[in-house]
């Protein structure tokens, strides 16, 4: 009973590790698969401070519509736009939001907080993100006409319900600003962040410190790296310039999930192989034990069925008990799991349905031989051996 016992726990040991690792894999999998409000896929970042080239105002402006020109000329180029800070970057974070008419800008009378990006006409295409309703901002937009804004629709609701979000005003940074285009929400710190919402001011109306280039082209990344380099180093020479791959930019967002995925994927296979060996021996130890038992049932014409059920059916019986009180340890764990692997599901079907044929797989396997052993028994060598 007690070598039963602690067979049924490793079995259980190894249910809850193999479920683990399985809910990792899922994990990695929704966050790649993770809509971000934008397509990192098939676009290049150029980071370039321009602030330090000395220019201001419409003569800085000039110069970024220039260069935007210049990228969107270089052959398989599709889009180009920059922006003050791409997504999962953190942004502007914080800018107090008030309504119309306010006039005490302080903290406590905003209305909202939301992430807030400075771009040019163009960065909404290059960067995959979709335009729900209204206009893209462009080089008309200016300090000298209406300031205007497009807002996410996290923003929208949270500002004006369900009332049309175009045509509303709100004030940020003392200006009163239009609403003139919804976008699709999206994330903006991390994964799991909950909807936030996000403002995008035009570049044009704005002073802004940092300027990142977003380039969506159908070339390979390091073709596209080198004529970006060629192009926009040609323009502002003495301008220091780094140039990566957006996907290759959010390797860090996406590395615990793939760290976590690779920690409990060693460990559930560490588990699995503790798991066969614990069924493989309690299987070779009863066939063993009950070769004369056997041979006297194959002697009375037991069919294999029945040979093969009083050789491994404990085991069997232990891997089933095993699994159960695996997955139920795992469920248990779900809050534990929440706090290392993106979305964690133990009780997700795929999940569920992939550790019990694991198992199952690995108790085959495992009783393979000793099986085979009481199968091929021959009752009268035994009994010439007695």
């Amino acid at each position: 009973s007690l070598r039963d016992l602690l067979l049924c726990a490793q079995i259980g040991i190894c249910t809850l590790l193999v479920t683990a690792s399985l809910v990792a894999v899922r994990g990695l999998v929704r966050a790649l698969q993770a809509p971000l409000g934008f397509q990192p896929r098939g676009a290049m970042l150029v980071d370039m401070e321009l602030s330090q080239a000395g220019q201001a105002g419409e003569v800085a402006v000039d110069k970024e519509k220039a260069m935007i020109d210049a990228a969107r000329n270089i052959p398989g180029v599709t889009a180009v736009g920059t922006v003050s800070r791409t997504p999962m970057t953190g942004g502007l974070r914080g800018i107090p939001i008030f309504r119309p008419g306010a006039t005490e800008f302080r903290l406590k009378n905003s209305v909202l907080a939301p992430y807030v990006f400075l771009m040019s006409p163009g960065y909404l295409e290059a960067a995959g993100t979709r335009l729900l309703s209204g206009r893209d901002v462009s080089w008309q937009d200016n300090p000298k006409t209406p300031y205007v804004a497009i807002v996410n629709e996290t923003f929208a609701r949270k500002m004006w319900g369900e009332t049309p979000a175009i045509g509303q005003h709100f004030i940020v940074s003392g200006n009163l600003t239009e609403v003139v285009g919804v976008a699709e929400d999206g994330k903006y710190h991390d994964l799991e962040e909950s909807p936030q919402p996000a403002a995008y001011l035009p570049s044009s109306q704005s002073e802004q410190s940092e300027t990142l280039f977003v380039v969506r082209s159908q070339r390979a990344p390091n073709e596209m790296a080198a004529a970006l380099e060629r192009t926009l180093g040609g323009i502002e020479p003495n301008v220091p310039i780094t140039i990566q791959s957006w996907p290759d930019s959010l390797a860090g967002e996406l590395f615990p999930a793939r760290a976590a995925t690779m920690a409990l994927g060693v460990m559930g296979l560490l588990a699995a192989m503790l798991a066969v060996t614990g069924i493989f021996g309690m299987a070779a130890y009863n066939v063993s034990r009950r070769m004369k038992e056997l041979g006297i049932r194959v002697a009375l014409g037991a069919r294999k069925t029945q040979v093969m059920g009083a050789a491994v059916g404990r085991p069997m019986v232990l891997l089933g008990m095993g699994l159960v009180l695996g997955l139920l340890a795992a469920i248990f764990a779900s809050r534990l799991l929440e706090q290392i692997v993106y979305q964690a599901n133990p009780r997700d079907p795929a999940v569920v349905g992939g550790v019990v044929l694991t198992m199952a797989l690995l108790g085959i396997a495992a009783s393979a031989i000793p099986a085979q052993r009481a199968l091929t028994v021959d009752p009268s060598k035994l009994m010439r051996e007695e």
